[in-house]
């Protein structure tokens, strides 16, 4: 593992992507965001690329936040740790395919309250580890 973790953040809103951003900055991450599903599995295919964590949205173009994670399992196995982020996180199909896929849920509402949380225990990290 490197020194300064490897965050994969995909979300298609570039607003919301700058928000994720600007939550993560404290913990001092190289992040790469990417606008849409499709980058986002090319950089998971890029073995060459190390990574520590992947974010994702669940309803992007191109190809979706499942189609991301199920990349991500195939070309970085299960120990990438993942978390999905969704606007629709409310929704019972959604609740249970997240369980199906074993990824931490969290709702774009709830983002500013769950992310570090969420974050911290992907990493295993400690409150102390975030920088700043």
């Amino acid at each position: 593992m490197t020194d300064v973790p490897n965050v994969l953040i995909a979300e298609d809103y570039p607003d919301f992507r700058a928000r994720l951003l600007a939550l993560l900055e404290p913990f001092d991450f190289n992040c790469i965001p990417v606008a849409n599903g499709r980058l986002a599995i090319e950089v998971l295919q890029d073995l060459t690329q190390d990574l520590q964590l992947l974010i994702t949205d669940m309803d992007m173009p191109v190809n979706t936040g499942w189609e991301v994670i199920e990349a991500a399992r195939e070309h970085r196995g299960v120990a990438l740790p993942i978390i999905m982020q969704t606007g629709e996180a409310r929704y019972t199909y959604v609740q249970r395919r997240a369980q199906e896929f074993g990824v931490p849920l969290i709702d774009k509402l709830d983002i500013d309250i769950h992310l570090a949380p969420a974050v911290r225990q992907a990493l295993g990290m400690l409150e102390e580890d975030l920088l700043g």
